[in-house]
């Protein structure tokens, strides 16, 4: 995805964080009341359309009128023949409190203030602005009681200024057009990272015009988000490109950039891995930054693996449901203690359901499908996008009418061993039916097979996944006494599940029992139930059938605030 380069020249709000970080702005404190004051500009390329404000920050405390000047000639000329703007580029006062001076063309005048620093005029590139048109822009500042007409000079003259450590005063505005732009390009070579070992990535870029380069690395679409410093992969050095134009960030993952005049340039970057990193399977990002505001900035990404032999432990998600129809999801933290992040928003819309499972373990990477059946008794398929980022399903699919026949609809996981997850459904008369998942989108399930009768005497069925360990999905049933049951899987689609097992009693004070996979990262299938107060419980997976799950532990309270959970 195309993001903004993180050195690009200071926008106003960074500069003004900058300044106040160093003491140099106005409301620093007494340290800076002794600095005097001065607007800066930057250097900037504009696409045809766009636009930018031309301040590049500002030191000191303001207390007076800042100058900014526009020439098309460079800003040496005592006489101000090229004062103005060239044709294609226009300036802008809109939304500010600055003129434009008057008798004096291409400048303008912006009081200033210790509260409103950095009022500045903004420049426009027309749509039909030719490529490499090109204005100077030059600030001074006259503080209060100060002569307007010698800052209005000083701007006029800035170029034969030297910029001081902390910004310009004079600096070039360029149009770049997209025909422009598409001259640079550039390419990139990802090895995979041994463990315990360095690998060195290559950067080919070709510049037509001065550009920055931004290389970030960040987890493949398909792999879950990652935790702060997670993945011990770092860049420990990035070479190539002029002396200096180059650096990099410490720490997980992190990335290089470059600042390169036109031209051609090999740029390495070398990715160190520790000795205990997981499979992750990794993204590097490089975009050439041409123009700074347009399009059609050159970007390219290269996929790469961590040669671990250990996966990437999943993490799982749940849902709830709150009355006004507003669906939240909870991601999985992979720790015991806290299970879940705090919610996130997903969707609203969703309280014309009366039922909603997941159909197999929903995993923070998008995998996992659900059903909801809605009051009509039409049965709809979301289908997970298989990505880390929110839109966690895709558009809903019409199964069909006719589902309000059924008492309880669960999501079994795969209960055949055909890699699809399948759904079980228990009808008004006690017979528990078995829809086996399909790969069709149309036709989402298989016509539905009698897996046996009775199941009325169970007030929840929960879809538990493999609580023995042996590959198998397992069923979770709790009789209206409160009794609560194992099924384990059989892997036979005909008979899907064994006799019955007693996991234990008083399972009767939960209103919501889920099985959403490995909650604490030890490779076991746990549960959360919720009771009657909205106190929700985990229970440990153990991997023993006979006693399947470990005491509970309370993770959180008010969860009855969801009249549905899946």
């Amino acid at each position: 995805m195309p993001r903004q380069s993180r050195a690009l020249r200071l926008t106003a709000a960074c500069a003004v964080t900058a300044a106040l970080a160093a003491g140099t702005l106005a409301g620093a404190g007494n340290a800076s009341a002794a600095s005097p004051f001065l607007p800066y500009v930057r250097d900037q390329t504009l696409g045809p359309g766009y636009s930018s404000e031309v301040t590049g920050g500002a030191g000191g405390i303001a207390d007076g009128t800042a100058v900014y000047v526009f020439s098309k000639n460079p800003l040496t000329d005592a006489t101000w023949a090229g004062g103005g703007l060239p044709t294609g580029l226009s300036a802008s006062i809109s939304g500010t409190t600055c003129t434009a001076y008057s008798g004096t063309p291409g400048v303008y005048t912006c009081p200033v203030t210790e509260d409103n620093p950095l009022d500045s005029p903004s420049v426009k590139a027309a749509t039909s602005a030719a490529n490499h048109t090109t204005a100077y822009v030059g600030a001074a500042y006259a503080a209060r009681g100060t002569s307007l007409a010698t800052a209005i000079k000083a701007a006029e003259m800035a170029g034969t200024a030297a910029p001081s450590e902390d910004g310009q005063t004079a600096a070039v505005i360029t149009v770049l057009t997209p025909d422009e732009v598409a001259k640079s390009t550039v390419q990139l070579t990802t090895p995979d990272v041994p463990l315990s070992s360095s690998t060195v990535h290559t950067v080919h870029v070709h510049a037509a015009d001065p550009a920055h380069l931004d290389v970030t690395l960040e987890p493949s679409l398909d792999e879950r988000w990652m935790d702060q410093n997670e993945v011990d992969v770092d860049v420990t050095a990035v070479d190539g490109g002029p002396a200096g134009a180059c650096t990099h960030t410490t720490g997980s993952l992190g990335g290089a950039w470059c600042d390169l005049p036109a031209g051609d340039y090999t740029i390495t970057y070398t990715l160190t891995s520790g000795p205990d990193v997981e499979a992750w399977k990794l993204v590097a990002d490089a975009t050439l930054q041409v123009v700074d505001y347009g399009s059609s900035n050159p970007e390219t990404t290269s996929t790469f693996q961590v040669l671990s032999p250990t996966p990437v432990t999943e993490r799982y998600r749940i849902f709830g449901r709150a009355s006004a129809g507003d669906v939240h999801f909870y991601d999985g933290t992979g720790t015991a203690t806290t299970p879940f992040r705090p919610a996130d928003y997903f969707q609203d819309g969703w309280q014309n359901y009366n039922a909603a499972t997941a159909l197999s373990a929903v995993t923070e990477h998008g995998t996992g499908d659900a059903v909801a059946r809605d009051t009509g008794g039409t049965l709809w398929y979301y289908r997970g996008t298989g990505t880390h980022y929110w839109d966690i399903y895709q558009p809903r699919d019409k199964v069909g009418a006719g589902w309000n026949i059924y008492t309880s609809i669960v999501g079994a996981r795969d209960l055949s061993g055909d890699g699809r997850a399948d759904l079980v459904a228990r009808d008004t008369s006690g017979t528990l039916w078995l829809y086996k998942g399909t790969s069709s989108t149309t036709a989402q399930f298989a016509t539905r097979t009698k897996i046996g009768a009775g199941w009325n005497i169970y007030k929840t069925l929960t879809g538990a996944g493999d609580l023995t360990g042996d590959g198998k999905a397992d069923l979770l049933a709790t009789d209206t006494s409160g009794v609560l049951w194992l099924y384990k899987g059989t892997g036979n689609a005909a008979a899907p599940y064994a006799a019955r097992v007693k996991v234990g009693t008083g399972w009767n004070i939960y209103t919501v029992l889920l099985a959403p996979g490995d909650l604490s990262s030890d490779g076991k299938t746990d549960l959360v139930a919720r009771d009657s107060a909205g106190t929700l419980w985990l229970y440990q997976g153990t991997g023993n059938a006979t006693t399947p799950y470990s005491a509970r532990t309370k993770i959180g309270a008010g969860w009855n605030t969801y009249n549905l959970m899946f």
